[in-house]
C-alpha cells in the first residue's frame, strides 16, 4: 500500500517540499579559539542527518501492511520533535505581522486562509509550530540553516533528554532511509515504485545494478518542446536546465529544475520545475504553456509543471506557493569563467594570495564534466541544437543567488530545438569521425581541463570536420605522452566513438538509441567516473561516483582507497597492480625507509600496499645485523621498513650500515618521519606546520669547533660526502617547478586522506586528522615559553633576556603559562587556511605543501627560535632533524619530513601524528614519481 494516508509520512513531504532551494549552504561554525562543545557537535550531525532526510526521501513506495505502522510512527515520532524545535524567534515574528489573524502555536489553534494548501489544513492541529512555520516560509524570501550555521535558524536543538530523542529520532529515520535504499530492510514488504513509472523510462533496473544509462530528462524536455511547437506563439523557446544529481543519478523521473524563456520577450525567464508529481491531473485544465508562463511570472511564482504523455499541465496552484526569485540570482558563463581563468591549474601563488575559493580543482573539473558527459548521453539522439550550440562554452552558465560564495555556484545547460521540418537521419551512421556533436563535447572536454577556449569552427557536417578530427586526435595523443589519464580516456571516447559501436546492429535486439547509450558510457561516463572516483572500479556501480552530489559538493568527503589511480587529467598510473609476487630474496628489494619514532613507522605502515612478512620472516638478515625489518611493497617497489632502536645520527649511521649489509641490492633509502621547521626559509613562502620538507642537502650544524667567540662548523656533508646521486639530483629538481610540485602536493593530498579514513585502524585514526589552523602558532623569536601569569614562579616575573626558566614550564602547554597571543606571527597563508576551514572545506585546508631546500641534522634538539633563526640564516636552512647525516654516509638518500613545531621553545607535540601522516604520504607520493632501475643480471 502507498504511504499517503500516513500523517508523517505526508507531513516530512511537506516539510521537504517547503525546504526545496530555502536551505543555505551547510557550514559548521568553526570555534578558532576552542574545540566545539558537545551540543554545537550535536546540532551539526542533526542538520547534516536532516538534509540527507529530505534528499533522500523518495515520492512514494509501496509498503506492506505489517510494516506500514512502523514507518507512520517513526515519521511521526520525527515530526513531533521537529515541532517541539521549532525556532520561537520565528513564530513570534510571524504573529507580530499577523497578530489579527493567529493565536498562540502553544494554543493549537490558527485563523487561516481558505485557500492555504491542504497539506498545511491537515498538519496544523497536531503539529502547530511545523504549521506556522511553513506559513513563514511562504512569505518569507531568505535562505535559511536547520539547526547551526550563521544567520537565522528554523529549528533548535534542545539540550539533555530532548534532544537526545530527537537525535535518536533523526537517525532512526535516516537508517531506515538507507536500509530501504540498499534493499536490506529486513521486512521484504518496501518496494520502490516510481510514479507513472511507463511515462518517462524502461523497466526499473535491478537494485544491485541500476542502469545509470537510461534516458533521465530528455522525455520530460522533449514534451516541453513539444508544448511550445504545437501552440506556436512565433517565438524559438529555450530552456535552461539545472544539472544535477537528482535527475541524473538518483530516482526514477525526479522534477527538473529549469529556466523557460518567456514571450514574446525570449531575454526574459520564468523559474520552473516540471516532471512528475503526487498530485491529480484532469485533462481539462490542460493549458497553453506560454499562458502558463505568463501566470507564474505574473504572480511572481515559480511555475510547477506536470508532464506524462498527455502533454504539460500548469499545476502551480495545487503546490506550495513559492515566490520567484530570479532577480536574486547571479549568472556566469562557462565562458567568462575560463577568460577569468577560473579553470586553469591552481598554483601555489593563488593558494598563498587566496584566489583558489574563485577556481575550480581538477576534481571540481572532473566532476562537472562528467555531469555534461551524462547530458550528452541523455540527449544525443534528441532532436536539440548540441553542437551549434548545448556545447559551446557560452551556452553552459553557472548559477548562484547573490552575494553567495563562488563555491555554490550550479550549473545549467542551455537546450535549444532544432529547426521545425529536421529529417533525423539514421542514428548510428552518423557517428563516425568528425561527428559535428561528438567533436564538440570533445572540444568542451579540453576546454574544461585546460582552463582556455579552443578557437576551432565545426561544421554541421561530419565530412567538413575530419581535419579538425585529426588535428584533435594528435593533439590527444601527444597528451597522453605524460600519462594515459582517465579523463583524457574520455575525450578520446568521444573522437573514437564509431570505433566502439557493435559491427553489425542486426545482432542485437536493443535499439540503435540503447545501443548508442550504451557506448557513450563505456567509452565516456564512466572514464570520467573512474576519474572523480577511482574506487568506483572496484564497487558495484550503486555504490560509484553516482552518489555523490554536484554543485560544490565536489569538495564533499574524502576519497576511500585512490591508491590505483592518479586524480590529474591525463596522468592516470595504476600503480598497485605493478606487481602480485613477493621477491625472491633480499637482493631485489631497491628502497628502504628509515623511521626514528614508533609514530612515523605506524603512518608509513598504514600506506603499504602489501606486505611480504605478514605470516612468517621470508627474508632474514645477514650475520651481526642486528635490526628488525617489516617488508612490502608501495606501488611497484618491493619496500624495507626499519625503526631506529634511538634517535640521532649515531644510531641512524649503524642502522643503515646494518641494512646495506642485509640488503644490498637498496639503491635510495627515505628517512621520513617529523621535524622542526624554520617558518620564513629564504624566499618570500611561509611555512607552516604539517608541511613536509624534502632534503637537498643535509648540514650538520652542531659538528664543529667552540672558539672564544665562536663556533665554526666543520663539516658539511655535501661537501665531505659528495652530492647526491645524479638521479636523485634530478628527481627533486623536478620537485622544485610548480609543475613537479603541484603533482607532489596533489598526490600527497590524497594519501593524506587515505590514512585518515583507513578502515583498519578505525580506533586510531583520529590521532592522524587536521588539529586545524588555530593550533598553528608561531611566537615572534625572542618571545620565552615560560610562565606569564604565575605569580608563584620567578620565571613570570623576570623580564631579563638570559632568564632561568622553571623545569614545570618545559612541560606546559602556551595556554597554562599565559604566554600572549599578542606576540604571535601573522602568516598570510595561514589566514587563508582558516578562511578555508570556516567555510567547510577542510580537506583543502589541511593539504600540505612541499619544500625543496638544505635541512640541518644534528644530534641537538632545537628548541629556541633564536638559535633557530640564527643557524638557519648561516647554512639557509628550511628544517631541523636528527638522523639524515647518518643514513646519509652509508647509502644515498633523501629526507622526507614534514614539520611538526618551528624548532623553538613552545614546541609541543600536538602536530606530531598529523605531521607523520603528511610526511607517509608525501613519501609514497614521491616513490610514485620515482623511476625504478633496471636491475643487474648476477651470475
Amino acid at each position: 500500500m502507498l504511504p499517503t494516508e500516513s500523517l508523517g509520512w505526508n507531513g516530512l513531504q511537506t516539510l521537504k517540499s517547503r525546504l526545496s532551494d530555502r536551505l543555505a549552504r551547510f557550514t559548521r561554525n568553526k570555534m578558532l579559539d576552542s574545540r566545539p562543545h558537545k551540543l554545537q557537535n550535536d546540532a551539526a550531525f542533526f542538520e547534516a542527518d536532516l538534509r540527507h532526510i529530505f534528499t533522500k526521501t523518495p515520492m512514494a513506495f509501496n509498503v506492506s501492511e505489517h510494516d506500514y505502522y512502523d514507518m507512520d510512527q517513526m515519521a511521526q515520532n520525527l515530526l513531533a520533535s521537529l515541532n517541539d524545535m521549532v525556532n520561537r524567534d520565528l513564530i513570534e515574528s510571524l504573529e507580530g505581522s499577523n497578530s489579527q489573524e493567529s493565536k498562540s502555536p502553544e494554543s493549537g489553534q490558527f485563523k487561516r486562509s481558505r485557500t492555504a494548501p491542504h497539506d498545511i489544513m491537515v498538519l496544523g492541529d497536531k503539529y502547530p509550530r511545523l504549521t506556522a512555520l511553513f506559513e513563514f516560509l511562504d512569505i518569507s524570501p531568505d535562505q535559511f540553516n536547520l539547526t547551526t550555521g550563521p544567520g537565522l535558524l528554523l529549528f533548535s536543538l534542545p539540550q539533555g533528554e530532548a534532544g537526545n530523542i530527537a537525535m535518536g529520532r533523526v537517525t532512526k529515520w535516516k537508517a531506515f532511509l538507507e536500509q530501504y535504499a540498499v534493499g536490506t530492510q529486513k521486512s521484504q514488504g518496501f518496494q520502490l515504485t516510481s510514479l507513472q513509472q511507463e511515462e518517462f523510462s524502461a523497466q526499473e533496473p535491478s537494485q544491485d545494478q541500476p542502469d545509470l544509462r537510461q534516458k533521465r530528462a530528455s522525455a520530460v524536455v522533449d514534451t516541453i518542446f513539444k508544448e511550445f511547437r504545437y501552440h506556436n506563439c512565433g517565438k524559438v523557446h529555450e530552456i535552461k536546465l539545472r544539472v544535477s544529481d537528482d535527475w541524473q543519478t538518483g530516482p526514477y523521473q525526479t522534477a527538473l529544475e529549469m529556466f523557460l524563456s518567456s514571450c514574446p520577450d525570449g531575454n526574459v525567464w520564468q523559474e520552473a520545475k516540471c516532471g512528475s508529481f503526487h498530485v491529480t491531473i484532469d485533462v481539462a485544465e490542460k493549458d497553453s504553456i506560454c499562458a502558463a508562463i505568463q501566470r507564474a511570472r505574473g504572480r511572481g511564482r515559480k511555475l510547477y509543471a506536470f508532464v506524462d504523455e498527455r502533454g504539460l499541465f500548469d499545476i502551480s496552484d495545487k503546490m506550495p506557493p513559492k515566490l520567484s526569485s530570479l532577480d536574486k540570482f547571479t549568472a556566469e558563463s562557462l565562458g567568462e569563467l575560463l577568460d577569468q581563468q577560473a579553470f586553469r591549474r591552481i598554483t601555489p601563488r593563488d593558494y598563498l594570495e587566496g584566489a583558489t575559493k574563485e577556481k575550480f580543482s581538477s576534481r571540481e573539473k572532473a566532476t562537472l564534466a562528467l555531469a555534461l558527459a551524462r547530458c550528452l548521453m541523455d540527449f544525443f539522439d534528441e532532436d536539440l541544437e548540441l553542437a551549434s550550440y548545448s556545447w559551446k562554452p557560452e551556452s553552459i552558465f553557472f548559477i548562484r543567488s547573490s552575494g553567495a560564495h563562488a563555491s555554490n555556484r550550479v550549473p545549467y545547460i542551455s537546450l535549444r530545438p532544432k529547426p521545425s521540418g529536421y529529417q533525423a537521419p539514421d542514428l548510428l551512421k552518423t557517428v563516425g569521425p568528425g561527428n559535428p556533436v561528438l567533436l564538440s563535447f570533445a572540444r568542451l572536454l579540453l576546454e574544461i581541463d585546460n582552463g582556455e577556449h579552443i578557437p576551432m569552427d565545426i561544421h554541421p557536417e561530419s565530412k567538413a570536420n575530419i581535419s579538425k578530427w585529426g588535428e584533435m586526435c594528435a593533439f590527444v595523443n601527444v597528451a597522453e605522452r605524460e600519462g594515459s589519464g582517465n579523463y583524457l580516456k574520455a575525450v578520446e571516447g568521444c573522437l573514437y566513438l564509431h570505433m566502439a559501436l557493435p559491427k553489425s546492429h542486426d545482432q542485437t535486439t536493443a535499439s540503435a538509441s540503447e545501443v548508442l547509450r550504451k557506448v557513450i558510457y563505456d567509452q565516456v561516463v564512466r572514464n570520467l567516473e573512474l576519474m572523480v572516483n577511482p574506487q568506483s572500479s572496484k564497487r558495484k556501480r550503486r555504490d560509484s561516483v553516482s552518489r555523490l552530489p554536484l554543485a560544490k559538493k565536489l569538495t564533499i568527503s574524502s576519497p576511500p582507497d585512490m591508491d590505483s589511480y592518479e586524480v590529474l587529467p591525463g596522468r592516470a598510473i595504476n600503480l598497485s597492480a605493478k606487481r602480485t609476487g613477493r621477491p625472491a630474496s633480499r637482493d631485489e628489494f631497491e628502497i628502504a625507509i628509515v623511521c626514528a619514532l614508533p609514530l612515523e613507522y605506524d603512518a608509513v605502515s598504514l600506506l603499504m600496499d602489501e606486505f611480504w612478512d605478514e605470516d612468517c620472516d621470508y627474508y632474514g638478515r645477514a650475520n651481526g645485523d642486528p635490526n628488525t625489518y617489516t617488508t612490502g611493497r608501495i606501488g611497484k617497489f618491493d619496500i624495507v621498513l626499519v625503526l631506529l632502536q634511538t634517535m640521532g645520527k649515531v644510531s641512524a649511521a649503524g642502522t643503515s650500515a646494518s641494512l646495506r649489509s642485509s640488503y644490498p641490492g637498496v639503491r635510495l633509502i627515505l628517512v621520513t618521519g617529523i621535524c622542526g621547521g624554520v617558518p620564513h626559509p629564504e624566499g618570500d613562502e611561509e611555512l607552516l606546520l604539517g608541511d613536509v620538507v624534502l632534503s637537498k642537502c643535509v648540514v650538520q650544524y652542531d659538528l664543529g669547533r667552540q672558539y672564544p667567540d665562536e663556533f665554526v662548523m666543520r663539516d658539511m656533508v655535501e661537501d665531505s660526502l659528495g652530492r647526491a646521486p645524479k638521479n636523485v639530483r634530478n628527481l627533486l629538481a623536478i620537485f622544485e617547478t610548480n609543475l613537479g610540485r603541484d603533482r607532489l602536493e596533489q598526490k600527497t593530498a590524497i594519501h593524506l586522506q587515505k590514512i585518515q579514513n583507513s578502515p583498519s585502524r578505525r580506533r586510531r585514526r583520529a590521532k592522524y586528522q587536521y588539529p586545524g589552523a588555530a593550533q598553528d602558532k608561531l611566537f615572534q623569536s625572542n618571545y620565552r615559553h615560560k610562565h606569564h601569569i604565575s605569580p608563584q614562579c620567578l620565571c613570570a616575573k623576570s623580564r631579563e633576556k638570559h632568564v632561568l626558566v622553571c623545569k614545570e614550564s618545559k612541560d606546559l602547554f602556551c595556554d597554562e603559562l599565559g604566554c600572549d597571543n599578542k606576540y604571535l606571527v601573522r602568516r598570510e597563508r595561514l589566514e587563508s587556511k582558516l578562511q578555508l576551514e570556516q567555510e567547510g572545506r577542510d580537506q583543502e585546508a589541511q593539504a600540505p605543501s612541499i619544500f625543496v631546500g638544505r635541512i640541518g641534522s644534528g644530534d641537538t634538539v632545537v628548541k629556541s627560535g633564536e638559535d633557530r633563526d640564527r643557524i638557519a640564516k648561516r647554512h639557509r636552512l628550511i628544517a631541523f632533524e636528527m638522523e639524515g647525516a647518518g643514513v646519509w654516509d652509508e647509502v644515498p638518500c633523501i629526507v622526507v619530513k614534514a614539520v611538526c613545531d618551528y624548532a623553538d621553545s613552545h614546541k609541543n607535540k600536538i602536530w606530531q601524528h598529523f605531521a607523520a601522516a603528511t610526511a607517509a604520504s608525501a613519501t609514497k607520493a614521491l616513490l610514485e614519481r620515482y623511476i625504478q632501475t633496471d636491475k643487474t643480471s648476477r651470475s
